[in-house]
């Protein structure tokens, strides 16, 4: 069907997906349940105390309100038809819905370690992406992922560890570079190869860790049984372990498997 007409289709408007805004909502109230275990509730709400913002910028915990409101504004509301005006649309609402849980764990905060702007922010940039991917086409083949080492969750308590040990994190972007080479370069590339650039921060002075490596976009595997389909549209915004290059301060080295 031409884009002109469906783009006068009744039906090429925008969805809200109530499933996936009460399962984001739920998680991210588990997260923030997790992350407020073993702290003191304030007396009164308060704001953060926050002297130097690139320092919060900086610290791991940015890394998960941006992947958060992220993922949050990709799946809230979908567009019913692929109408370039209905995608749009779809994602601004959807990065309102994001902003609106973003908002809400922060007033919570308030009675924790204080409403925070500069996450809030953080949280604005993570879903300003994915806005920018519905009008940048481009920008839908680099997808903000994230991994987490499994001794992260024996360490420290199943969830609570995969949720706050930050040095066994790593926010990624991930690039399916098969669709950004031309044709003829392509053949040699292997559609579900992403190449993959990511940042471990351990915070406290320690210098960061710097990743290139690749991994596997689980969207690209075989198989269509729709259980299976939705298992690789959940494991797409994951970063599988793969091999990496790392760069720790002076010092560069090549791991086998980087979780």
């Amino acid at each position: 069907m031409p884009a002109s007409v469906r783009a006068q289709d009744p039906f090429c408007e925008v969805q809200v997906n109530r499933v996936t805004i009460a399962t984001q909502t739920v998680m991210s109230g588990l997260a923030t349940a997790l992350e407020y275990e073993g702290t003191t509730r304030s007396a009164g709400w308060r704001m953060a105390h926050e002297p130097n913002r690139a320092v919060i910028l900086a610290d791991p915990s940015s890394h998960l309100h941006a992947l958060g409101t992220y993922h949050i504004a990709r799946a809230a509301v979908t567009p019913t038809c692929g109408d370039q005006g209905a995608r749009r649309r779809a994602a601004w609402r959807s990065a309102s819905v994001a902003m609106t849980v973003g908002l809400a764990k922060e007033v919570a905060d308030g009675y924790y370690n204080g409403f925070s702007p500069t996450d809030l922010a953080v949280d604005a940039l993570g879903a300003g992406y994915a806005v920018a991917q519905a009008y940048v086409p481009v920008l839908e083949k680099v997808t903000p992922s994230f991994s987490v080492a499994p001794r992260a969750v024996f360490r420290r308590r199943g969830p609570r560890g995969a949720l706050m040990d930050y040095s066994q994190q790593t926010a990624w972007l991930s690039t399916n570079v098969h669709d950004l080479l031309p044709r003829s370069a392509a053949k040699v590339w292997p559609s579900p190869v992403r190449l993959s650039v990511g940042r471990r921060a351990f915070g406290g002075g320690t210098p960061s860790e710097y990743v290139l490596g690749l991994d596997l976009d689980a969207e690209r595997l075989p198989g269509n049984h729709p259980a299976w389909m939705r298992v690789k549209k959940a494991l797409h915004n994951l970063r599988l372990p793969g091999p990496a290059l790392v760069y720790t301060g002076n010092k560069t080295s090549l791991i086998g498997l980087y979780w």
